[in-house]
């Protein structure tokens, strides 16, 4: 039976957001899609939902059902100006007939019409009502907390006054990046707080997904202060006759219109005299599947130009899906002014500068600066446990694209063959998987990583990211570590495998070859070989 709740829907500027939650206790979703079916018959629009986010909450009511936890599921599209006629919801399952569930319209708002915040609270009681019987209010007010996270504020007319002031009077950089967290959050914040250390203000230009908002985040020495505005063309106009010093890109996934913003930053670079700084995070300057996974769910590697096209039409991605850009050509060619405008093109690994080379054979690249990450926290060497059989480690939280389907996979793997092979994931997956197999720690801190991974058991860690990282703070510290450190041939983890004494780039995903691979490499390079006795007889 399925068990399932749409928490909240808003449609501004033609775009969609959504998020909610669903469940079956006797099968396992492998994929939810949303079909919007609109006012011309023939007309429709079929949107691949991110399924298998974390729902603690939901957990909580239903504390006996293991499929609970990762049964979150968020939606982003670009629907266009078209009415709405009928909403629905796919649920694929393993070995289990699709369920389709509706949408009721009354769900979908657009911009404008919930008329205030107690409104807005009792529309998101209204649609989750069955979880907040079961749960009570405190159900509520998390829910209300995380729509509302990060949600900027309307600044009244003094504050705009006193903020458009100091932006003409004071020196400041501007940022802009997306507000999702990961590693691109982490790099930013550590880019302002260098720039607040040599007493220069910064301002964030932003959006806030669940609000379908820009906003523009000020930070000055110890205080910072969050304003929803309007447009691109709003910032703009913030910015005029302002003491700009520097300007940084960081990342645009998740924004409206990404390629306005792109062209926001040519022309903000061609009227102010100050250092444009570019860095890639990931790939979206070459493909709004900003992982380079295509339509079928696999890392592309950047084909040719007609290949990429083909994909970019028919992908179903969420995220693919908002950006609201199904050319290639015009996606690239916007992408190029920005490459090109840039005083530095920061780049994290050789792997990323490859990839972005093969997307812009034609570029000058002698602006581009690779520059690694270092690590924010030591790592301690650990000696891994003298164990008789394989017992794999996973480190972080294990999405679609870090890799939840081939630790799926490579538990089933490991069930076929009755092995006696373990598995321990240090954090959390988006998946649903045997206890006698698989242990899930939870969240984890990095400075106890170390701890975590001795006590694990685990004595070789997989990798299991399905796209070309551009660099990944978790493999180089299983590599400080000292751990033994498995991952695909894809991207910066690889290279770090191939130049690391106990690394191993595997060869295939497949869940067999990938098993057999590791327990090779385990036999051979890791375990403690057993020291030959020679015993004498006397005649």
């Amino acid at each position: 039976m399925l068990k399932h709740g749409v928490d909240h829907v808003l449609i501004r500027d033609n775009q969609l957001f959504a998020y909610g939650w669903g469940f079956s206790p006797s099968a396992v979703v492998s994929k939810l899609v949303l079909r919007l079916l609109f006012e011309k018959k023939s007309a429709y629009l079929e949107i691949e939902a991110n399924y298998g986010q974390r729902r603690d909450d939901v957990s909580k009511v239903f504390a006996n059902v293991p499929e609970a936890v990762n049964a979150g599921f968020l939606i982003l599209a670009d629907i266009g100006d078209k009415k709405i006629r009928r909403a629905e919801l796919y649920w694929e399952f393993q070995n289990s007939p699709t369920i389709r569930t509706a949408v009721s319209l009354t769900q979908i708002h657009r911009q404008g019409q919930v008329a205030s915040k107690i409104d807005q609270y009792w529309l998101l009681a209204k649609k989750s009502l069955a979880l907040l019987r079961a749960a009570g209010p405190r159900a509520l007010i998390n829910k209300v907390q995380r729509y509302r996270n990060g949600k900027p504020i309307t600044a009244d007319s003094a504050a705009w006054k006193k903020l458009t002031d100091t932006l003409q009077n004071e020196p400041f950089s501007v940022v802009v990046d997306h507000d999702i967290g990961g590693g691109a959050n982490t790099y930013r914040h550590l880019y302002i707080r260098e720039r607040l250390a040599l007493d220069e203000n910064v301002l964030l230009f932003g959006f806030h997904v669940a609000s379908l908002q820009y906003f523009v985040e000020f930070y000055q020495k110890q205080s910072a202060a969050r304003y929803s505005i309007e447009s691109i063309e709003a910032f703009l106009f913030l910015l005029g006759n302002a003491n700009i010093q520097h300007i940084m890109y960081n990342c645009a996934v998740t924004f409206r219109q990404p390629l306005s913003v792109v062209e926001m930053l040519v022309t903000l670079r061609k009227h102010v005299h100050c250092e444009l700084l570019v860095t890639i995070h990931d790939y979206f300057a070459i493909c709004p599947s900003h992982f380079l996974i295509d339509d079928k769910g696999v890392f592309c590697n950047v084909p040719d130009l007609n290949t990429c096209q083909h994909c970019l039409t028919v992908h179903k991605d969420s995220f693919v899906s908002f950006s609201g850009v199904r050319d290639i050509g015009r996606w690239r060619q916007t992408w190029s002014q920005l490459l090109i405008a840039a005083d530095e093109v920061r780049l994290f690994s050789k792997a990323s500068e490859t990839l972005l080379k093969r997307a812009y054979p034609e570029l000058d690249n002698s602006n581009w600066r690779l520059v690694p990450h270092t690590l924010h926290t030591a790592m301690q060497k650990v000696e891994i446990l003298d164990k008789e059989h394989l017992h794999i480690g996973v480190v972080g939280v294990i999405g679609k694209h870090k890799g939840a389907q081939i630790i799926t996979d490579l538990t089933k793997e490991i069930i076929k063959r009755q092995s006696n092979v373990k598995i321990t994931i240090i954090g959390s997956i988006e998946a649903h998987l045997p206890e006698n197999v698989v242990d899930v720690t939870g969240p984890y801190e990095a400075k106890n990583l170390p701890s975590f991974v001795k006590n694990s058991g685990a004595n070789l860690f997989l990798f299991p990211s399905i796209w070309a990282e551009t660099f990944s703070y978790v493999a180089h510290e299983l590599v400080e570590m000292n751990v033994p450190f498995a991952c695909f041939d894809f991207g910066a983890p690889a290279d770090l495998a191939r130049s690391y004494e106990r690394g191993v780039v595997l060869s295939s995903i497949q869940p067999d070859l990938m098993l057999d691979e590791m327990e090779h490499f385990w036999q051979e390079k890791i375990k403690p070989k057993k020291a030959v006795v020679w015993m004498s007889t006397a005649a």
